[in-house]
């Protein structure tokens, strides 16, 4: 296996070519730390057995985690670790080369990025995508969040929550309810500090208004980490789904709200000097895929690792020289639910 670089738009992304007898396994969106009503959805016990398996079979030459591994936007972090602790652990015994594509649930995992790239030991965190050679074909994993309207329209502002997050995983470190009571006393200043201040010179209001909101911060940020989940994800998202047909979650790649900014993902990069790309793997709609387009392209999605009801779980990718093949991982053996030759 030998592993390089290309530069595409400015940026770096990683080449990895496998050699002959070589193959990479793909998973995706594990969501590490994932609940619903107090239950885990996040499928870690049963990635643990899938990455045993690996170790005590063949191994693969290259192992990609391809994005949304940890759920850095509503889970704690002790329910994170203590999903993510066995799966990783089994990983590790691999001893093979780990690519982590990061998606947009981990973002934060982006900044062990190096010059858009960073290597350690066995281990290459890939902030964007990453191009992967077998065969003599070529073809390109990226997580899936980059075609998903909602991020492209936002730019980068969809990264907020990501620092979003962190704050407020920082303010809950503290002691008991220490972090409420902090929140609510900095946000109790503000109508202090603007009463103190009318009369005052335009520059002084300026400056207590924007004091206000850094002090009211804390307290807007710990209420909206709680309310999230009820808010935006049982109310805001299911209406704009209806109104804007646009979200990516749960469609299959017939759908135009995922084929039309694929298939222009692809001619832009192919335009921009990566030639022809003979296949696509990503991720992010949890709807395990294998299908080929007009073009002759094959187009994989690897599904995910959290149970959901009337959608295949437990899903990965095979990439050897030939073959593609789409598998479910049944506890005790990989069922083939497609594959396609080339």
């Amino acid at each position: 296996m030998q592993v390089s670089e290309v530069r595409l738009f400015g940026r770096k992304l990683p080449l990895v070519k496998l050699e002959e007898g070589e193959e990479a396994v793909v998973v995706s969106d594990t969501h590490f730390g994932l609940n619903h009503q107090g239950l885990f959805v996040t499928r870690f016990r049963e990635l643990e057995s899938f990455f045993k398996h690996l170790a005590e079979g063949r191994r693969p030459s290259l192992v990609v985690l391809l994005g949304d591994i940890f759920e850095f936007w509503t889970a704690r972090v002790r329910d994170i670790v203590s999903t993510a602790l066995a799966p990783l652990r089994r990983l590790a015994e691999l001893d093979t080369l780990v690519a982590y594509v990061v998606g947009n649930h981990d973002r934060v995992v982006a900044h062990l990025g190096r010059d858009g790239m960073f290597v350690s030991e066995n281990v290459l965190v890939v902030p964007e995508m990453m191009v992967v050679e077998c065969g003599g074909r070529k073809g390109l994993l990226l997580h899936g969040h980059q075609l998903d309207w909602k991020f492209t329209k936002l730019k980068g502002l969809w990264r907020i929550e990501s620092s979003l997050y962190l704050l407020t995983e920082s303010l809950s470190t503290l002691p008991g309810s220490l972090e409420w009571v902090l929140a609510a006393t900095y946000a109790a200043i503000t109508p202090v500090m603007l009463y103190l201040t009318e009369g005052a010179p335009f520059a002084y209001r300026v400056f207590a208004m924007m004091s206000a909101i850094l002090l009211s911060a804390p307290l807007l940020m710990l209420t909206l980490r709680i309310t999230q989940g009820k808010l935006w994800y049982g109310l805001i998202q299911p209406v704009a789904d209806v109104l804007l047909k646009g979200r990516l979650r749960g469609r299959a790649f017939s759908s135009a709200a995922v084929n039309r900014p694929l298939e222009r993902l692809l001619s832009e990069m192919e335009a921009a000097g990566l030639g022809r790309l003979d296949f696509v793997v990503f991720g992010h709609t949890h709807v395990p895929e294998l299908a080929v387009n007009g073009e002759g392209r094959v187009i994989a999605n690897s599904g995910s690792w959290v149970a959901e009801p009337g959608v295949p779980c437990c899903t990965l990718i095979r990439l050897r020289r030939g073959r593609i093949t789409l598998a479910r991982w049944s506890g005790n053996g990989e069922e083939v639910l497609a594959e396609h030759s080339f």
